[in-house]
């Protein structure tokens, strides 16, 4: 049988432990036994849960051992370090075998990885590594890390969280400064708005607000918003206004002439053009019909421009207000 069988068997036997219940070093035995059985059998990250919990269970340094290794046949070489520098602090009086292994061990990953000097000015800033908790501010410790890039973080209350990307090689050690600010310092900028829509008095958040405050004036508006330019639907109207009166006096102009011809050639209209034929009749009365539906239309259009000409002639301002209940309420005046 090996040290490192041994060890995961016999564990909790060997030297003094942290004070205890029998009833913890019950339950810490049984996961310590299941964790052995299932490192024996190649299935690490159960065994190293087994490992954990029995630690939980019991703090028996002699357990970290058992940790270490487990994390190490996983590939997790940093983790690996940190626990068999845990067993070492923890087990001053470990049988002189285990400790000569467990420095033979650490020589190995010591090779393989890098560290980092992690620096905060903020006292008791909670530092993470790739999102693991590695303490608080400041660290007295190095911190392990295998070769590559990994993401240093520093949190503390009231103030900006602080990220860094950080390279990391084989045998080097890696300085990391991180410098965490008040919320306070934050600036509150906000967009400048154009000369020709400021005023003194406004105010650039409109929320909670009365909208006189934020209302532009029409004097403020630009030049291409004039009572010329900025009529775009007046002049729709009146457009359509002008295209209306021509049809119904083109259409009018036509009716008349088909009426004098009728007069001429078959007579008057007080007779009822006895000599006409019914689809001439027809023509002069369906051209009317045509002229006065068009003269109608044409004074709809007129009346809608004048409307348009009064509303567009003014400023129309949306402001936001706050409301009771969740949400914003828009006030709309012109």
């Amino acid at each position: 049988m090996t040290t490192s069988s041994f060890v995961l068997l016999a564990i909790l036997a060997q030297n003094t432990a942290p004070a205890a219940t029998p009833e913890a070093k019950s339950v810490a035995q049984n996961l310590l036994s299941e964790g052995t059985r299932l490192f024996n059998q190649g299935e690490f990250a159960p065994a190293l849960e087994k490992f954990t919990q029995a630690y939980a269970a019991y703090a028996s340094p002699k357990l970290l051992y058992n940790i270490a290794q487990t994390n190490q046949a996983l590939g997790r070489l940093a983790e690996a370090m940190e626990s068999f520098e845990r067993y070492l602090m923890q087990a001053p009086d470990a049988l002189a075998e285990m400790t000569t292994e467990v420095h033979t061990l650490m020589a190995d990953l010591q090779a393989r990885l890098g560290r980092m000097h992690i620096e905060c000015s903020t006292a008791r800033a909670e530092i993470s590594v790739d999102g693991k908790v590695v303490g608080l501010s400041p660290l007295a410790d190095l911190v392990w890390a295998e070769p590559g890039k990994h993401q240093v973080t520093a949190r503390h209350a009231d103030t900006i969280p602080v990220v860094q990307d950080v390279e990391v090689g084989a045998g080097s050690i890696i300085n990391v400064v991180l410098e965490l600010r008040p919320l306070s310092s934050i600036p509150i900028t906000q967009a400048p708005r154009p000369k020709s829509q400021a005023r003194a008095g406004t105010v650039a958040n409109p929320i909670a607000t009365d909208s006189a405050t934020v209302a532009e004036s029409s004097e403020s508006r630009p030049a291409s918003q004039g009572w010329l330019l900025g009529r775009t639907w007046t002049w729709v109207a009146a457009g359509s206004t002008v295209a209306l009166v021509a049809a119904a006096a083109i259409v009018g102009a036509s009716m008349q002439s088909k009426y004098d011809s009728l007069n001429r050639s078959c007579g008057s209209a007080s007779t009822g053009y006895p000599g006409c034929s019914e689809s001439d009749i027809s023509s002069v009365t369906d051209r009317k019909t045509t002229a006065n539906i068009l003269w109608a239309l044409s004074g709809a259009a007129a009346v809608t421009t004048g409307i348009l000409f009064v509303v567009e002639g003014k400023s129309v301002t949306v402001a936001p207000i706050a409301a009771a209940s969740p949400g914003i309420t828009a006030r709309v005046t012109y």
